[in-house]
């Protein structure tokens, strides 16, 4: 029986006793040109240090997905950044119904042109939201998702806040609303990744020839993230005292004590009100060469000559009473307070008031008696407060009747009778009245809402030795407003409704702005 001699042949690629090989093993394929980095190759690719790489992906002017834990980047949107070009941003619907409609609707109100490079659908889509809010003159843009039949979001929605009442403009396709939080995001630095925290950015945007500061919040919400853009006009100016619709014997009273060397002035009401705007007139009014102003703000909203302005800024440990304190180092002569918030920066206010200082601030509270309670409850002594504080003005904005389509009549009888009642209790003569009330129609020059611009219903508390006496005998806040309605205070509801008399305002919108308040 024959044996067969077998040969064993190498394995392909591998080399047998004789040094002979087989096939060589086939190479690996070359990596294409589009495919994934991780980070080190990036790195490499881009010649940085780690930190700044980071940093990039951090403000999004690098573009990466998240692969588990580790991150991988494209190819080609590396080359991009290398070439100085903004990441790529994939749109996953049709953006062009939603520009043509904020373009046709900017260009029927008169808007003029951008003059702003515009390289994509997105950028063009974010400056045509920011020219339709300034054409309608809007304080505030929203843009967030809008819930449906089911609780399902089929579409996203902009809003505008304008004279303090929203307005929506613009419905579009949800699937716009994720890339269009990313380009909002890459625009002001924030971190396009993050979906699931809030963040607060700041930006700076040229509209033609008006330079603009935006203050943006992006806000995770169910059904996809919420963005409020508030509009800063830097090129615009604070109103003076005299602009602001203030009762004649109110603004003398304030002019009074602004022209004094000492004392604490506090501005009420809730957010939105015009505090802070009052404020940097009142802050104009006392500034000069002669007067050192230290103002601590958060956020320092506008700069002005002759006064030294400071930021708050918990995240480093410096607060309003930090700031305070080195304020009263400094030589002041006035000292501005952003906002009262706890009691130990409302006795360092109060103490600086107390010696020598003239110190003005805000506070939330309704009225001005509120007020004078709210500073006892954080725990300023009634005696302090009382010698201290000079005076209290409380506010609200209202919307001002259109010049062209107010119209005179339709008053309901109830109505009537309710505004007669608030002017009377409130201090105001009602017999002596105009009483040409006026309501809201609607035309072209107003869009449609029958009001055009804002201005204020006031209050002003002066603290006489007789509120003095009440505070330190614990009189509850109906019997400070007793006291300084019977020397001469008109309420903020009766001076609404003088303003209404005089055709400036509807009562409807009177009662509107006081609908919360306990009149």
């Amino acid at each position: 029986m024959s044996t067969r001699k077998q040969t064993v042949r190498p394995a392909r690629g591998t080399t047998d006793k004789t040094g002979k090989t087989g096939k060589p093993a086939a190479k690996p394929p070359a990596r294409p040109a589009t495919d994934l980095l991780d980070a080190n190759e990036a790195m490499d690719l881009l010649k940085t240090t780690r930190p700044t790489f980071y940093r990039w992906l951090r403000t999004g002017k690098i573009k990466g997905l998240k692969v588990g834990r580790q991150w991988r980047f494209e190819r080609t949107d590396v080359e991009r950044f290398l070439k100085g070009e903004e990441p790529r941003i994939e749109l996953r619907a049709d953006i062009g119904p939603f520009v043509d409609e904020l373009r046709s609707r900017a260009d029927a109100l008169g808007a003029p042109a951008l003059t702003l490079p515009e390289e994509t659908d997105l950028q063009i889509a974010i400056s045509q939201v920011i020219r339709l809010g300034l054409v309608m003159r809007a304080s505030d843009i929203h843009v967030h998702p809008l819930a449906k039949e089911g609780g399902q979001a089929h579409k996203a929605v902009v809003r505008y806040r304008i004279d303090g009442v929203l307005h929506p403009v613009a419905e579009f396709d949800i699937r716009l609303l994720a890339p269009i939080m990313q380009q909002w995001k890459s625009m002001s630095a924030c971190d396009p990744h993050q979906l699931k925290k809030p963040q607060d950015a700041r930006m700076m945007f040229d509209a033609g020839d008006k330079r603009l500061d935006l203050r943006l919040c992006f806000v995770p919400s169910t059904l996809g993230e919420s963005l409020t853009c508030r509009i800063l006009d830097r090129g615009g100016s604070i109103l003076t005292l005299d602009q602001i619709d203030y009762a004649p014997g109110d603004r003398e009273r304030l002019l009074r004590a602004l022209r004094g060397p000492m004392g604490l002035m506090v501005l009420s009401g809730p957010a939105g009100s015009g505090k802070t705007t009052v404020l940097y007139s009142c802050l104009q009014h006392a500034a000069g060469p002669e007067v050192k102003v230290v103002t601590i703000e958060d956020p320092v909203e506008y700069v002005y000559p002759w006064m030294v302005q400071s930021q708050v800024d918990p995240s480093e440990g410096v607060t309003f009473s930090r700031l305070m304190r080195s304020a009263l180092r400094s030589d002041p002569d006035v000292i501005m307070i952003g906002e009262l918030r706890d009691g130990e920066t409302a006795n360092l206010a109060l103490q600086a008031a107390m010696t020598g200082h003239l110190v003005l601030t805000t506070l939330h509270a309704h009225d001005t008696p509120r007020a004078l309670a709210r500073l006892v409850e954080m725990g300023c002594p009634p005696f302090v407060v009382g010698d201290a504080t000079k005076l209290v003005l409380s506010q609200r904005l209202v919307r001002l009747l259109c010049p062209r389509c107010g119209k005179e009549g339709g008053i309901e009888p109830q109505r009537l009778a309710r505004a007669e009642h608030l002017a009377r209790v409130g201090g105001l003569d009602w017999d002596s009245l105009p009483k040409r009330f006026r309501i809201a129609a609607g035309c072209d020059q107003c869009r449609q809402l029958g009001y055009r611009g804002r201005n204020v219903i006031a209050e002003l508390l002066e603290v006489t030795p007789e509120i003095d006496e009440a505070l330190r005998h614990g009189a509850s806040v109906n019997e400070l407003r007793t006291i300084a309605v019977g020397q001469g205070m008109t309420t903020m509801a009766a001076d609404g409704v003088r303003k209404a008399a005089e055709g400036k305002t509807s009562l409807d919108e009177v009662f509107r702005v006081l609908a919360h308040e306990a009149w």
